[in-house]
């Protein structure tokens, strides 16, 4: 066992499935190499059938499942079969809300995400490290693939976005979680955090909040982010990423068309859980502006390179 956590306080860890068996295993393989696996409880939410699914579709949801069944994956697996369709935003705030509620602390995965086989170490010793920290949020194992300064020597940092990509959390912050679209968007413009909650300019939250209200998307993790700023609490990143996503793919719910720029490499060592001052890093959140920026066509040279395409396919039919 490494460190000084004891069985019964490493948190539980809790995955999200539907029908994408390759990714799936590849995240069950990834957590079981984890050694804190083995004395970890695993929930596993198996979401159900859309309404008219063809038998494709039925047999790659009755593959994923074989698959949680195949293996002890962790010390204990709990698993739970949708007989319906319940959707990814439905399913993490209900499955999040049970599992927290029994054990006062989380470690949420979906089906698309390679782990570090240090994952659970970080994830565990952050946890418990900030579980009375009412400043903190949550924790994150994912790092967008930008360059850190090499003047930056901590091994975390603490920033206001709580990201989605192998993330925990305490009963005390999930509490906070507001579902309400509305409410949401009301107190962000009443409070004047519009354009820090957008990264000033670099990234259209906001926008997604709309849209999520107006039912073209659905996103459990837009209203986590805005939960965040409106209690102005911070989420843990390590410097080096101990997640991968490998979801971009087109049968994804949120797949991008272009080269997917969310892809990183995979640290293989721990990644300590060090003393550092509980305030959020500004310069590091402007790191995150500048390659969202960059990355998700929101500079001006990309804004008109998508409108004259737009414009372009409008008059010629083409895309």
């Amino acid at each position: 066992m490494r460190g000084l956590i004891t069985f019964m306080e490493f948190a539980p860890i809790v995955l999200f499935v539907y029908n994408r068996p390759d990714l799936t295993l590849n995240t069950l393989q990834c957590l079981r190499k984890n050694e804190e696996a083995k004395e970890s409880t695993l929930y596993v939410y198996c979401d159900g059938a859309k309404a008219g699914a063809s038998p494709e579709q039925l047999q790659l949801i009755k593959q994923v499942r074989e698959i949680v069944h195949s293996q002890p994956w962790c010390g204990k697996v709990v698993v739970f079969e949708a007989e319906k369709n319940k959707g990814l935003a439905t399913s993490v705030i209900d499955g999040v809300t049970e599992v927290i509620s029994k054990h006062g602390k989380i470690i949420v995965l979906e089906d698309d995400l390679t782990l570090s086989p240090f994952f659970l170490k970080y994830m565990n010793d952050a946890l418990t490290k900030y579980a009375d920290e009412e400043k903190l949020m949550a924790v994150h194992g994912y790092l967008y693939p930008f360059e850190i300064p090499a003047s930056f020597t901590d091994s975390t940092f603490l920033v206001h976005d709580p990201g989605s990509l192998g993330w925990g959390t305490w009963s005390r912050a999930w509490s906070k979680f507001e579902p309400d679209t509305d409410k949401v968007m009301m107190q962000i413009k009443a409070k004047g955090l519009k354009r820090p909650f957008d990264f000033w300019g670099a990234y259209p939250f906001y926008r997604m909040l709309r849209q999520h209200k107006n039912g073209k998307v659905s996103s459990w993790a837009i209203r986590w982010r805005g939960t965040a700023y409106l209690h102005d609490m911070l989420t843990l990143y390590p410097v080096k990423s101990l997640v991968r996503h490998d979801g971009n793919v087109a049968s994804a719910t949120h797949h991008y068309k272009e080269e997917d720029w969310l892809h990183t490499e995979v640290y293989q060592s721990p990644v300590p859980v060090d003393d550092i001052p509980v305030r959020n890093n500004l310069p590091m959140e402007k790191l995150f502006a500048k390659f969202l920026r960059a990355k998700a066509g929101m500079t001006v040279q990309a804004k008109i390179k998508n409108r004259l395409k737009k414009y372009w396919k409008k008059i010629t039919g083409h895309a």
